[in-house]
């Protein structure tokens, strides 16, 4: 029974491998966690073509990509965004044991793998840079995150209804928890409250930690 859920615990081990780093290592953690992103990216990229290639402009390859981008070189703002995108989506997107949207872990394994991979470093990522580089959120971060957040939203909104898609679930919901929330557009309005209030445990979750910029 056991090997049924190898690729999911491959896909931990390497996580958990790559957090011992993050808290135990120094500088060149940094490259791991890319080499990590990029084959993470890759290869669930690659299952998202074969099967829906509208999947591909799901927040959680932005996500990871804005992780890439700040593996290279750092910019405030992109680093405030990347980090609640993390700590919300790819978040949350872990905690969601049978995603709709995630390959077949005995069919797909190692598409499966950098499925749960492009989720888990991001926030292993947030982390390096707070401890190794020291870098700190804007005082403006989760305004800033909310914005981007908004803007991608109604993006999608209208992207779904162009191309008969139901990215984000605003078109009708796909979780057990979502369809508990009312029909449409309820769950949507639940959705978004929950958002906001989450965006503003973070805000404050980082003051209490010295994490902000002062």
């Amino acid at each position: 029974m056991i090997t049924n859920f190898i690729p999911l615990i491959v896909a931990i081990l390497i996580s958990l491998v790559a957090m011992g780093m993050v808290f135990f290592s120094g500088f060149q953690t940094k490259y791991w966690l890319l080499i990590l992103s990029i084959f993470a990216l890759a290869f669930s990229s690659n299952y998202n073509l074969t099967h829906n290639p509208h999947l591909i402009i799901w927040l959680c390859n932005f996500t990871i990509l804005f992780g890439i981008g700040l593996c290279f070189r750092f910019h405030q703002i992109l680093f405030d965004v990347f980090f609640y995108f993390s700590w919300t989506g790819s978040l949350f997107t872990l905690l969601i044991f049978d995603n709709p949207v995630a390959p077949k872990m005995g069919t797909y394994p190692v598409a499966f793998i950098g499925f749960v991979l492009k989720h888990s470093i991001p926030l292993l990522l947030t982390v390096y840079f707070i401890k190794t580089e020291r870098k700190r959120l804007s005082v403006n971060a989760m305004r800033t995150s909310l914005s981007v957040m908004a803007g991608y939203t109604f993006f999608i909104a209208i992207y779904n209804i162009f191309f008969n898609q139901n990215i984000l679930d605003l078109r009708y919901p796909t979780l057990g928890i979502e369809q508990l929330f009312g029909p449409w557009p309820v769950y949507v309005l639940i959705n978004i409250m929950l958002t906001i209030l989450w965006y503003k445990t973070i805000d404050i979750i980082t003051n209490k930690l010295g994490l902000i910029h002062t």
